[in-house]
């Protein structure tokens, strides 16, 4: 996979691609250990060896999975510094001490992710290097997320119901996915008939 270099709106958190140790670089083409999907282009042929990606994770760390998963199967995601596309999480950035940022965004989209990180510390092909900088990671994401809500119980309880998920392997659409997701309209009732190349 060769996916652009994302860049951020005002307000919003640059996503950050840890570089893939061990391997050079090829000009503009930096090794990095996952990339977002968006704008990326996929060799058909490593794409029917890596295998497609993981449905049930639903939306957040599905790119992240996969291109550990290539680099385990001796291939590898590469980011094209020349390229840029905008690319952001959420409706703005939730800041905390030290320099600590995060996407702010639904609830339902946070549960999902740390649902989905949790379940990734299980599988053998995600890196120590990644694991052991979630473990540290998410109990901050989770203070920053809770304080920016106000503390409300409720929105503490899902994220910790979120945890129980992802341990216990249950994963797929979250129960409270909206019907209609932030930034879409809802789908029509009989898709129009059209004509595909």
């Amino acid at each position: 996979m060769i996916g652009p270099r994302p860049l951020a709106g005002p307000g919003h958190k640059v996503p950050g691609f840890p570089a893939h140790p061990g391997v050079a670089r090829r000009g503009s083409l930096v090794p990095v250990g996952f990339l977002a999907t968006s704008g990326s282009l996929v060799d058909l042929a490593a794409f029917a060896a890596v295998g497609p990606f993981r449905t049930d994770y639903f939306i957040d760390g599905v790119d992240l999975e996969w291109c550990y998963r290539a680099w385990a199967r001796g291939y590898g995601c590469w980011l094209e510094e020349a390229t840029g596309l905008h690319h952001h999480v959420g409706s703005g950035t939730i800041r905390g001490p030290f320099g600590l940022a995060m996407a702010r965004q639904p609830l339902f989209r946070m549960a999902t992710y740390l649902r989905n990180a949790v379940y990734g510390l299980r599988l053998p092909h995600l890196p120590a290097r990644w694991k052991l900088r979630q473990a540290a990671y998410l109990p901050v994401q989770i203070g920053l997320y809770w304080a920016d809500s106000g503390f409300r119980p409720r929105v503490l309880l899902r994220l910790l119901e979120a945890l129980r998920d992802g341990l216990a392997g249950r994963l797929g659409p979250p129960r409270d996915l909206p019907k209609t997701l932030p930034g879409t309209s809802p789908a029509p009732a009989t898709p129009p008939s059209e004509t595909r190349p």
